[in-house]
């Protein structure tokens, strides 16, 4: 999530853009709706004064997803697992109802950021939840072999969901 990402990379994943070769209706309108999302939300402006020059690219981005995922699924209890403490504040904002922890609850979790695979989460996810893994190209086996129903490979993130009223697919975005 916090690299660049290499050129090459981007142009063989071009066909995977905006939504095409995607016939799920869900996984279209998440797309649109939220991941290519270009409208500026009204968190954008003052939180990103809180970052350094050279997060200001490819992390801005992917930073100003969480908070759009945060937004439109308003979940109750976000579990983030992130190194980062810029993660917390762009879930914390997409959610003001949210409880934010980064301690597993006894509970459900919602939604679920992670740095690193945890097992232990995965105990806690239920069908309402989407679980976002950072750093998926070194973690593509473990993301893979999650019990999602859909998932999107972003290259860098990766987002599950669990949603069994929904066919499983696996969907490669270029984002």
């Amino acid at each position: 999530m916090y690299r660049l990402t290499n050129p090459f990379v981007w142009l063989c994943r071009i066909r995977h853009r905006c939504g095409y070769g995607v016939h799920s209706p869900f996984a279209f309108k998440f797309l649109v709706n939220v991941l290519y999302e270009k409208s500026p939300y009204y968190a954008y402006e003052e939180l990103d004064k809180g970052l350094t020059l050279k997060d200001r690219f490819r992390v801005r981005k992917i930073l100003h997803l969480l908070l759009r995922i945060s937004n439109w699924r308003q979940p109750d209890v976000i579990l983030c697992l992130a190194n980062k403490p810029e993660v917390w504040h762009y879930l914390e904002a997409g959610c003001k109802k949210a409880r934010t922890t980064d301690i597993i609850p006894e509970g459900k979790v919602d939604l679920c950021c992670l740095d690193a695979p945890n097992e232990d989460v995965l105990p806690h996810l239920h069908e309402h939840s989407i679980l976002i893994l950072d750093h998926l190209n070194k973690y593509s086996e473990w993301f893979n072999s999650l019990p999602s129903v859909v998932s999107f490979d972003l290259y860098d993130v990766g987002i599950a969901f669990f949603d069994t009223k929904y066919n499983k697919q696996h969907y490669i975005i270029n984002f």
